[in-house]
């Protein structure tokens, strides 16, 4: 059973009110442990389906003392006796939180970013699909194209500003690199892998919007998003690593290149928004699937 683990550390005098406010909710077991004299942890195992719903009442029974409380959410892969449950959605704020993860700046992402480019420059340069799959397993690009896509829907304006400052900041590396690349290698504009990422078509549209929508889902049923992140930097990287490439030899066709490349990065935005609409109606009760 794929749940959660619910830790709440609080002041020892709100223990039972915390543990009566979510007594009446679907959670599968609740035990406390009294760590010291003022203070105690709550435990509460639920599955991922229910975990907003626990926090959110968790929250309201405890708000005139929350900035003493420490709710955590953690995932559990397992629990004995099995329980049977519903593959649902985890909570709000276990999803935007992975996201924020995914989205913080920092320098060794940008760093993969960078080693990204140059795997999908050799790629390219050695007329290589094997390679450049290689290249996309270590692009960091899942994180700010949903950020932009759930920041969009919920108005998270702070988040927002995060995603699209890291997207631009990490593209900028990728495209930057390519272009020192292209100035010192010998590209040939002809070959197959470089041809199919100047030319936009119907399937690129596909592509892309899928991975939009499967890397939204991933992550709104607390899944592994790993392999669909490679699907969302397949629609990005080589063609932002081309237009970099041809630019920097002189080459025409670079600006397809940088059109591909934003014609897929609107596809995964709208995709992912659209998942993230479906989560909140299904979240306010007005629509029912994913049960």
């Amino acid at each position: 059973m794929a749940g959660r683990l619910i830790e709440v550390f609080l002041p020892a005098e709100r223990l039972e009110l915390a543990r009566s406010s979510v007594s009446g909710l679907p959670i599968i077991s609740i035990w406390t442990e009294r760590l010291s004299e003022t203070h105690a942890q709550l435990h509460i195992l639920t599955d991922s389906a229910n975990s907003e719903k626990v926090t959110l009442t968790l929250s309201g029974a405890l708000a005139d003392t929350i900035d003493d409380i420490r709710i955590i959410c953690l995932p559990v892969e397992a629990s004995i006796p099995e329980e049977k449950s519903s593959s649902g959605l985890i909570s709000y704020d276990e999803l935007k939180q992975d996201i924020v993860e995914m989205t913080s700046p920092s320098p060794s992402t940008w760093i993969l970013t960078l080693l990204s480019a140059v795997v999908a420059a050799t790629g390219l340069y050695k007329n290589s699909s094997t390679i450049l799959i290689g290249a996309m397993v270590i692009a960091p690009l899942l994180g700010p194209s949903v950020g932009l896509s759930l920041s969009i829907v919920h108005g998270e304006k702070k988040l927002f500003g995060v995603s699209l400052k890291e997207m631009i900041i990490r593209c900028l590396i990728a495209f930057a690199f390519s272009v020192i690349l292209g100035l010192f290698l010998n590209i040939n504009p002809s070959l197959s892998e470089i041809v199919s990422r100047i030319e936009s078509g119907p399937w690129d549209v596909v592509l892309a919007l899928a991975s939009g929508a499967a890397g939204a889902i991933a992550l709104c049923t607390g899944g592994s998003s790993t392999l669909i992140g490679v699907m969302v930097a397949v629609a990005l990287m080589p063609p932002l690593v081309t237009a970099g490439l041809l630019y920097g030899g002189g080459y025409d066709g670079w600006l397809g290149g940088l059109s591909l490349f934003a014609l897929n990065l609107a596809c995964i935005v709208i995709s992912g928004s659209i998942v993230f609409i479906v989560r909140k109606l299904i979240r306010s009760k007005q629509i029912r699937f994913f049960h």
